[in-house]
């Protein structure tokens, strides 16, 4: 019960330090938290830029609440210093502004068009010195107008990844030190390791604060460095996933096919009905009609396509009767002196996988379709899962379903040669193990590719990439003291 007591008086100590020492007030005062940045959105005089410039300053700003490194100066402050600035001023009148917040960062956000891209910058610059090697200008690029912010915010998050916490020593008393880092910055009372060596014991802390014990070497820095990094991972997650939600939403077949389409729906029923019925009437050339039904408002042939899967479903029908120099009956099941168990066995094979062939040759003609009508296929939130379930049950499906055609037709090729050759010799046991294991191993690589491999798709790959580096290149020819040209060329970017 004594030591229950005793836990109380500390806790109750502890408190009190923290709200009594003179500074140490916790939360309240928002002007003493380390690492403040403004962010200023620069307008523009086109009203849907300034819009995509203030919803990419809110962006930014929201990425730094939740990463808890850098306290984003509130909003209205920001539009009452931008209100003073005078029209056309550059960077120094923003970074004079900053220091009325005190603040350590400023944010520069500038959004820009041209055609059908759209392009946002952001300019980081130091105020306060302290964090100078953070200055870098960062640009991205997208199609898609709301990826810009997701795009921008994204690259703020990946700034964080490398972000020790710095806390400043405020006060010390009784061997305790008052820090100002708290709850907000992602500090919960334990032990920490610092930079400079050795640990430090969080006591107690609220928002902005921490009361710690500390030894009395680093008591006497005017900050410490805590080995605790925000994490980055799960916010850089979730802006991809936005920015795959906005790109789906623009480059689905539901917005860019014909009106009133389910492309689900469509695509299980055109593979599983409609592709094997226009086969049957024109094989080869019915999988690129069937992928009109999908709704593509322009669809062209692979030609390569075509031809190559019409070849492989004559194949299915004379591969027998070739191996036996046409003497065998060309049903299957029909036995007669030329055709032997192994050959009949190949017989039915064949011709039973007839309609997975025809499968492969739509998804073919669906991954070509894609590229060329700037679509995403069906099921693309889901799109590693909906290509392994593909893969599972067509050889090479996954892979076309991404849009990788030849690696597609190499699975599909290998698994059916597999396939093939278990059944041919089915009354080898070895041989039989042998190639179920190589078949087994085909299908596993192929499972494993089909999920973790990015779709192919150039467009949505646009959409995804990181910042960008822009780049202009020069040439001089001036004349040397000798008389000969001296030629002199340059490259320069952003960085």
């Amino acid at each position: 019960m004594l030591k229950h007591y005793r836990s109380i008086i500390h806790f109750l100590g502890a408190t009190a330090f923290l709200l009594l020492v003179p500074g140490g007030r916790l939360a309240a005062e928002r002007a003493v938290v380390p690492g403040t940045i403004a962010v200023f959105p620069i307008q523009d005089s086109g009203i849907q830029l300034n819009a995509l410039s203030e919803n990419s300053a809110r962006a930014v700003m929201d990425t730094c609440e939740r990463l808890g490194r850098f306290l984003p100066v509130e909003t209205d402050r920001i539009e009452r210093a931008m209100e003073a600035v005078p029209e056309g001023s550059g960077e120094e009148a923003l970074l004079k502004a900053a220091q009325q917040f005190r603040a350590d960062l400023i944010a520069v956000v500038t959004v820009a068009t041209d055609g059908s891209t759209f392009t946002g910058t952001l300019a980081l610059r130091s105020v306060s010195g302290r964090y100078r090697q953070m200055e870098q200008n960062i640009v991205v690029r997208s199609r898609v107008m709301m990826n810009v912010p997701l795009k921008l915010a994204r690259e703020m998050a990946l700034i964080h990844r490398d972000r020790p916490l710095e806390a400043r020593i405020l006060e010390t008393r009784n061997g305790r030190c008052l820090l100002d880092a708290g709850q907000w910055q992602g500090l919960d009372p334990g032990r920490y390791r610092v930079a400079e060596g050795g640990t430090i014991t969080v006591v107690n802390n609220d928002r902005f604060q921490s009361l710690a014990s500390v030894p009395e070497r680093l008591a006497k820095l005017p900050h410490i460095t805590i080995q605790k990094y925000p994490s980055y991972r799960a916010v850089v997650k979730n802006l991809e996933d936005q920015i795959d939600y906005n790109t789906n939403k623009k480059y689905s077949l539901a917005a860019t096919g014909a009106r009133g389409q389910d492309p689900e729906k469509q695509f299980t029923l055109g593979m599983c009905l409609v592709n094997p019925g226009a086969n049957a009437c024109l094989p080869g050339y019915g999988s690129y009609l069937t992928t009109s039904y999908m709704g593509f408002r322009n669809t062209t042939p692979s030609v390569g396509g075509i031809v190559f899967s019409t070849l492989l479903i004559v194949t299915h029908f004379i591969l027998p009767e070739a191996m036996t120099k046409f003497k065998i009956n060309f049903v299957p099941g029909i036995m007669d002196k030329d055709k032997t168990r192994a050959m009949n066995n190949l017989q039915i094979f064949c011709w039973a996988t007839v309609p997975l062939t025809v499968t492969v040759a739509f998804l073919d003609q669906l991954a070509h379709q894609f590229k060329v009508n700037s679509a995403l296929p069906p099921f693309f939130m889901t799109r590693n899962e909906s290509a392994m379930v593909l893969s599972l049950f067509i050889p090479g499906g996954g892979l076309f379903y991404k849009g990788y055609r030849l690696p597609g037709w190499s699975f599909y090729l290998s698994e059916m040669f597999l396939a093939g050759f278990c059944v041919y010799t089915k009354d080898d046991k070895k041989k039989v193990l042998y190639g179920g294991i190589a078949l087994g191993g085909v299908k596993l690589i192929e499972l494993i590719t089909a999920y973790f491999c990015p779709p192919s798709f150039n467009f949505f790959k646009y959409e995804r990439e990181g910042r960008i580096t822009q780049t202009s290149l020069s040439f001089k020819i001036d004349p040397a003291e000798t008389g000969d040209l001296v030629y002199k060329i340059g490259l320069s970017g952003n960085f």
